[in-house]
């Protein structure tokens, strides 16, 4: 190795150095252009170029989309709540309505100024005031009856505390079920209360069942609230009478002497 560098003259170490540097410089160059290869980004197809294009559209209309779906599902929340929160007020008013009007005894009012109605265009005039002097005693007056043109039931108009109203009583036969919808109405034709009633058809009078499908709140319900008090009051009267009468047939048969004769 010694005899190697002894031997080496000024232009083979020239020669050594610069093909070092070539070297050098070709390592330097291959490194540089390998480390430009990877950054240079692929080549990207038309489809690609596209999709990249639309890619923040879609994302902007899928974001969008999510927050119409949040207002919507907001939306559709506060109607259930409403919904249920008006359900409840309807329920708990016709609850009330219902309550009040089973209460009052109102099916069976309006079933009684028709039962005892019914019959009387078909009565003589004698009995006809014979029949008002009985409703005016309940607070009806102005009583008038009439057949409802194709319908099986009549229409009684009639004055109530200085109020018209209008009772339309409609009889209903299913096979075996019977029942009269009794529905009353103001001057204006407005519903004010709508029961269907069932009797006993033999008599006529014992009803067997009754419900309430419609009811109006108004001033009426006083006035139909009197009208069955003033029934219950006359039907008390007349059982009191029938009573009175009993002990005067009794009396009158059976005497008791008071007057002892002396011994």
């Amino acid at each position: 190795m010694l005899a190697f560098f002894q031997n080496m003259t000024v232009g083979k170490w020239i020669v050594v150095v610069c093909a070092t540097l070539f070297c050098f410089v070709t390592i330097i160059f291959l490194r540089d252009l390998l480390t430009k290869k990877k950054e240079e980004p692929k080549p990207v197809s038309p489809e690609e170029s596209e999709k990249a294009k639309l890619e923040p559209v879609l994302l902007g209309s899928l974001q969008k989309t999510h927050q119409l779906e949040d207002v919507i599902n907001q939306k559709i929340t506060s109607m259930k709540l409403d919904l249920m929160a008006e359900r409840l007020r309807i329920t708990s008013t016709a609850e009330v309505l219902k309550n009040l009007a089973v209460e009052k005894h109102f099916p069976e009012t309006l079933y009684q100024i028709y039962f005892e109605t019914r019959a009387f265009p078909k009565k003589s005039p004698e009995a006809q005031e014979t029949d008002l002097e009985w409703h005016r005693q309940a607070g009806i007056t102005d009583l008038s009856v009439e057949p409802i043109v194709a319908e099986d039931g009549i229409l009684i108009r009639f004055t109530l505390q200085e109020h018209q109203y209008l009772l339309t009583a409609i009889h209903h036969r299913f096979a075996r079920t019977y029942f009269v919808e009794l529905t009353l109405k103001d001057t204006d034709d407005v519903k004010l209360l709508v029961a269907r009633v069932k009797a006993n058809e033999s008599t006529g009078r014992e009803i067997l069942e009754k419900a309430v499908i419609e009811m109006r709140s108004g001033d009426w319900i006083d006035d139909l609230a009197s009208c069955r008090l003033l029934m219950d009051k006359r039907k008390t009267e007349v059982q009191l009478l029938a009573e009175h009468r009993e002990v005067e047939t009794l009396k009158s048969r059976f005497i008791l002497n008071q007057a002892i004769r002396k011994k």
